[in-house]
C-alpha cells in the first residue's frame, strides 16, 4: 500500500468525500449507513472490507485518521463513481492513479464485476422469498406510506360523493367543486410531507411523492369535460343507475387513485432494484413500466381522443421523471450529459406545444374530439344528450369548453410544478457538482 503525504486538512477533505458519497447512496429508499456500507462492500466482492469495522471508517470520515489507498480503491468499486472521480479523490489523498492498477488488473476486474453482479441477482431473489431483518419495516413503510396516499382522498371520494348523490346534487359548480378539492387534498398531502421532511426524508421520496400527484392530478383533469358534458371517459355515466348523478365521477376519481398509487409504487420499487444500472438505463426502465401500466389501462377503458390526449401528458411526464430519476442516482455527472438533457428538456417544450395546439384545433373543430360510447375497445351503450340534460348542439359547446380547462389545468401543472421541479434538481445538481469541483 503506497504512503500518503499530505496534511490534516487535506485528511478532513478525503473525509468529507466519503462522508458525501456515502449520503449520496440510498439502499432500499434509505440512507446507507456506515455499517451498511461495510456490509454492501463485503457483498459487491471487497474481501477488504471483511476486516473492517464502523470505528474505522467514522476516523477516516473524520479526518482522525488517513483513509488507506485500498479503501478509496474498495470504495469507489463498491458505489461505482465514476473513474475520473476516484483519480481526483486518490490524487487529493496522496495516491496514485487508477490508471496503472486498471491495466494490471483489468481481466481479474471484469471476472470480479461480472461474478458480483450475478450474487447481487441471486441476494435479491433469496432477498423475496427470506425476509432479513429489514423487510418487516420496508413492508410496514410501504404500506403506511400506501394508506397515508390513498386514505384522505379515497374518504373525501366516497363520502361526499355518496353524499351528492343522496341529496340529489349534480350541477356544473357542485361536481366541479367535487373534483377540484379531490384534487387539493392528494396536492396538500404532498406539500406536508414536504414541509414535514426529517433528515430521513431524502430526495427519492419526494421525487416517489411527485410521481403520484402528477399522474394523480393528469387523470382526473379529464373529469373537468365530465363536470359539463356529465359524461366521464371510463363510461360510468352508461349505466342506468349512474347517469346524470355524481356516481360516475365518484368512481373515476377511485379508479384513478387506485392507479395512481399502484404506479408509484412500481416506480418507488424499480427506482431501488436497478440502481446497479447506467443512468440512461436506470431512468428509462424506473419510469417506463408504471408509465405503461397507466397507459394500458386508459387504452383498454377509454375511447380514441383520451388514447392521443393522454400519449402527451404522459409523455410529457416520462420525459420529466426520467431526468429527474437520473439526475438523483449517485455519481451521476451533470456536465457529462448536458446535451442529452437539453434535448430532453426541448423535447418535453414540443410536447406540450403540439397538446396546445390539439386543443385550440378541437376548439375550432370539435367533432375532431370523439367522445361518449364510440371507438373504444370495449363497446358501452349510447346514451343521448338529452339523457343527461342538454341538447347536441349544447353537447358540443359543454365539450369544447371542458376540453379547454382540461389541457390548462395540464399544461399549467406540467409547467409550474413538473417543470419547476425538474429545473430545481438541475440547479442542485450543477450546484453540487461545482462545490466537489473547488474542493
Amino acid at each position: 500500500m503506497a504512503e500518503s503525504s499530505r496534511d490534516d486538512s487535506t485528511d478532513i477533505l478525503v473525509g468529507r468525500l466519503i462522508r458525501s458519497y456515502r449520503d449520496d447512496m440510498r439502499r432500499k429508499g434509505r440512507r446507507l449507513s456506515q455499517d451498511g456500507l461495510i456490509d454492501l462492500m463485503i457483498e459487491r466482492g471487497e474481501e477488504y472490507a471483511i476486516s473492517l469495522d464502523r470505528s474505522s471508517i467514522s476516523r477516516w470520515e473524520g479526518g482522525a485518521r488517513p483513509a488507506p489507498r485500498e479503501f478509496l480503491v474498495a470504495f469507489g468499486r463498491t458505489l461505482n463513481i465514476p473513474k475520473s472521480e476516484m483519480d481526483r479523490m486518490l490524487g487529493l489523498a496522496g495516491y496514485d492513479s487508477l490508471r496503472e492498477e486498471e491495466r494490471r488488473d483489468a481481466i481479474l476486474s471484469a471476472t470480479q464485476r461480472i461474478e458480483t453482479q450475478m450474487e447481487s441477482i441471486q441476494r435479491d431473489v433469496r432477498s423475496i422469498a427470506d425476509s432479513n431483518a429489514d423487510a418487516p419495516v420496508d413492508a410496514v413503510a410501504v404500506v403506511r406510506s400506501a394508506l397515508w396516499k390513498i386514505g384522505p382522498p379515497g374518504i373525501y371520494a366516497l363520502v361526499v360523493g355518496f353524499v351528492l348523490n343522496a341529496m340529489d346534487l349534480n350541477g356544473t359548480l357542485v361536481l366541479l367543486a367535487y373534483v377540484v378539492f379531490s384534487l387539493a387534498i392528494v396536492a396538500g398531502q404532498g406539500i406536508l410531507r414536504w414541509l414535514k421532511r426529517s433528515p430521513d426524508r431524502f430526495e427519492h421520496d419526494q421525487v416517489v411523492d411527485l410521481f403520484f400527484i402528477s399522474l394523480f392530478f393528469t387523470l382526473n383533469t379529464s373529469l373537468l369535460i365530465g363536470t359539463l358534458t356529465k359524461a366521464d371517459h371510463f363510461g360510468f355515466y352508461t349505466f342506468d343507475s349512474f347517469t346524470n348523478t355524481p356516481m360516475p365521477f365518484l368512481f373515476t376519481i377511485l379508479v384513478n387513485l387506485v392507479l395512481s398509487l399502484v404506479a408509484s409504487i412500481i416506480f418507488d420499487l424499480l427506482w431501488v432494484r436497478l440502481l446497479g444500472m447506467g443512468s440512461f438505463f436506470h431512468a428509462v426502465w424506473t419510469t417506463l413500466p408504471p408509465m405503461l401500466f397507466v397507459y394500458a389501462n386508459i387504452f383498454v377503458f377509454t375511447n380514441l381522443s383520451n388514447w392521443i390526449y393522454f400519449m402527451v401528458v404522459l409523455g410529457i411526464l416520462f420525459g420529466a421523471f426520467a431526468v429527474i430519476v437520473a439526475l438523483n442516482k449517485p455519481g451521476f455527472e451533470l456536465r457529462d450529459s448536458d446535451f442529452v438533457f437539453r434535448v430532453a428538456v426541448v423535447a418535453i417544450i414540443l410536447l406540450c406545444s403540439f397538446g396546445l395546439v390539439g386543443t385550440l384545433v378541437g376548439q375550432q373543430d370539435p367533432d375532431i374530439l370523439v367522445t361518449g360510447a364510440f371507438y373504444r375497445i370495449i363497446p358501452l351503450p349510447e346514451v343521448s344528450p338529452e339523457e343527461l340534460g342538454y341538447t347536441h348542439e349544447g353537447g358540443v359547446e359543454r365539450l369544447r369548453l371542458g376540453s379547454l380547462w382540461m389541457a390548462l389545468a395540464n399544461i399549467l401543472f406540467l409547467v409550474t410544478v413538473v417543470g419547476g421541479y425538474l429545473v430545481a434538481t438541475i440547479r442542485r445538481v450543477g450546484r453540487r457538482e461545482h462545490v466537489s469541483s473547488l474542493e
